[in-house]
């Protein structure tokens, strides 16, 4: 009995049709999965960024004050206890209150209880200047208190403008400050090293600060550091318009943060209360995981995106910044976005079933060429380019459609190795966990300086430096038959025999370092960080067994290379930092090229994961 015959029109047009509709759902969700992860990836680095950029203001907010007080026990008459006139101290402590806004105040406590304060008035309410019924045009307060030698303490008041001349002065009996109850002395006395004190309210201004300070003979020196400054610029930060950041303690206390919409007239006080709870949650969640670098926790309902590092505030003390942002808002427009092209789609392909009718009646002759294409694209062969030639226009516009998939898996197999996907798909059998032991030779490289160098370029510019990198150096790996595993920021993973067998895959890998060196150089000719050092590329190479497969879950797979081969070749390449060489390779890399290159001793060196020191070689050139 002969099997059922479909004529070719029907048949044309139920396949067509079915796998229009199949390809254009699965690249749709494929997109809008994309698309969602690639939303949260690009804010999670842009959080990043912003976060090496508190990183830097902070460092530059509270560094200036620990130098200074570091310097200020050598200034001239530091040790002499201040007088009714004052104390020799005064011209530098104006100078320092000048050139640092963030310092508050100068502090000298004798262990005599002798006193000596110079504030700055810019920090200091208007209300509570109008209690000190300071003059017109007062920049400065200084305070002395006098008591060794005295039945009673004798204290005095004095304005001073902004030059430094007095412009009022008042004697005061009562209640005056001794320096030796207060723990920024007590903490700094007789230490020869700069303590930090807990963040505190400031008594004379209200504003939360802290206070730097060292001893010297017979006393204590200190700043006030106001921390005002550092919630201006976390709420200037882009990220504070739609979330929150802060700088808060291991026992979750915030000492700065975003506005969180204060003074805004459209946001009530009942959001605002949400949001401070909201933020108060979010930093609670990070203090009780010190370790945590990251997390998307649900809060009060809402998923978030958060980032967390460590900081120093001075003094040696480390304190968190946490940057988080609602999930919707970065991933919201995008989900949105994708649901309508979804239904857009739908809309397109239901309209174009008549069309899709027409054709299957008029495409016999070119049904071969089409059907050839598919298989083409089936065994993921994307080099050739599907013409589009025909004079029927449903044909023609088939043809294109096919082209379009074509390029479209084209530039998705710039993500993946093609290699590795043709392999998968001749074998038709479905990827799975796990790997295979197989000898091969690791790379890995990287930028030395890239971060001090991209965190004063604009973002564009760092993209565009580091494509054209990337170009020339991709270019190099995969002429010499390089597998390239992972991009991580500035650096790149490759390995040598895997998936494909490739012979003498270690003097292969020799000689992709030395050109990669070449052209890399030629490409950060004049990189440099804003301090001058140059910005250098480092790799490191190892030879050995490894576990090559599939890592990851069960609905998203990494083929990748495992073991102390790739971890030994990832220690060389930072092992070129200090070193100062620019291509390091293990002893086993070493004994397979067999004297073809260049390479010279560069000693035994404990290695991390390693139990003895481990002998390292630099590459430097061709050999014989």
């Amino acid at each position: 009995m002969r099997p059922p015959r479909i004529a070719i029109a029907p048949s044309i047009f139920s396949i067509t049709l079915l796998i229009a509709l199949g390809l254009a759902a699965a690249i749709i969700l494929y997109t809008q999965e994309r698309s969602s992860e690639n939303a949260e990836i690009a804010a999670g680095a842009l959080m990043d960024r912003a976060l090496e950029t508190i990183d830097l203001r902070i460092a530059g907010h509270v560094d200036p004050i620990a130098r200074a007080v570091d310097q200020a026990r050598f200034w001239s008459g530091l040790a002499e206890t201040p007088t009714l006139a004052g104390h020799p101290a005064r011209a530098p402590a104006l100078a320092l209150l000048t050139d640092l806004p963030q310092s508050a105040a100068v502090l000298i406590g004798f262990e005599t209880g002798d006193y000596y304060q110079l504030s700055a008035l810019g920090h200091r309410p208007t209300d509570y200047l109008d209690g000190l019924d300071a003059p017109a045009g007062a920049a400065f307060q200084e305070d002395v208190v006098l008591r060794a030698g005295r039945d009673a303490p004798l204290g005095l008041t004095r304005f001073l403008d902004a030059r430094g001349m007095t412009l009022t002065a008042r004697l005061k009996r009562r209640d005056l400050l001794d320096p030796r109850g207060r723990p920024w002395f007590g903490d700094a006395w007789q230490r020869d090293v700069t303590i930090r004190t807990d963040a505190y309210r400031f008594e004379s201004t209200g504003k939360l600060g802290l206070t730097l300070a060292r001893g010297f003979a017979g006393g204590v020196v200190g700043v006030d550091l106001t921390l005002t400054g550092l919630s201006d610029f976390l709420n200037r930060v882009p990220q504070a318009r739609a979330g929150v950041l802060a700088v808060f303690r291991d026992d979750a206390t915030i000492l700065a943060r975003s506005s969180l919409g204060e003074g805004d007239p459209q946001v009530d006080e009942q959001t605002l209360a949400r949001r401070r709870a909201q933020l108060s949650m979010l930093v609670r969640h990070f203090a009780q995981h010190p370790t945590l670098a990251s997390a998307a926790p649900v809060i009060d309902g809402r998923a978030w995106l958060a980032r967390r590092d460590v900081v120093e505030l001075g003094g040696g003390a480390r304190e968190n910044v946490l940057i988080a942002m609602p999930r919707d808002v970065v991933v919201g427009p995008i989900e949105a976005l994708a649901r309508t092209t979804l239904f857009v789609s739908l809309a397109f392909m239901l309209a174009s079933v008549p069309l899709i009718w027409l054709v299957s009646r008029r495409i016999s002759r070119p049904v071969r060429a089409l059907s050839l294409a598919s298989e083409r694209i089936g065994r993921f062969d994307l080099e050739d380019e599907i013409p589009a030639r025909s004079m029927i226009t449903e044909i023609l516009q088939l043809e294109r459609a096919m082209e379009r998939m074509r390029h479209s898996l084209s530039i998705f197999s710039l993500y993946a190795p093609k290699a590795l996907v043709r392999q998968l798909v001749a074998s038709e059998t479905r990827p799975a966990l796990g790997g295979t032991r197989r000898d091969v030779t690791v790379l890995f490289m990287d930028l030395e300086n890239f971060t001090a160098m991209s965190s004063h370029l604009e973002p564009e510019e760092v993209m565009r430096r580091m494509s054209a990198y990337f170009e020339r150096v991709t270019s190099v790996l995969l002429a010499h038959g390089a597998t390239i595993d992972k991009y991580i920021g500035d650096a790149v993973m490759a390995f040598w025999n895997a998936p494909n067998d490739t012979p003498d895959h270690a003097a292969r890998a020799c000689r992709a370092a030395l050109e990669i060196l070449e052209v890399a150089q030629a490409q950060t000719q004049g990189w440099s960080t804003p301090e001058g050092a140059p910005v250098r590329t480092r790799i490191g190479l190892s030879s050995g067994p490894a576990i090559i497969g599939n890592v990851g879950s069960s609905d998203r797979l990494n083929y990748t290379a495992l073991g102390s081969t790739v971890n030994l070749a990832a220690r060389l390449e930072n092992l070129n930092r200090d070193l100062g060489t620019g291509i390091l390779v293990s002893e086993e890399v070493v004994a397979r090229v067999d004297g073809r290159f260049a390479v010279k001793p560069a000693g035994r060196v404990s290695v991390k994961g390693y139990d003895d020191p481990v002998a390292v070689f630099e590459l430097t050139g061709f050999g014989r």
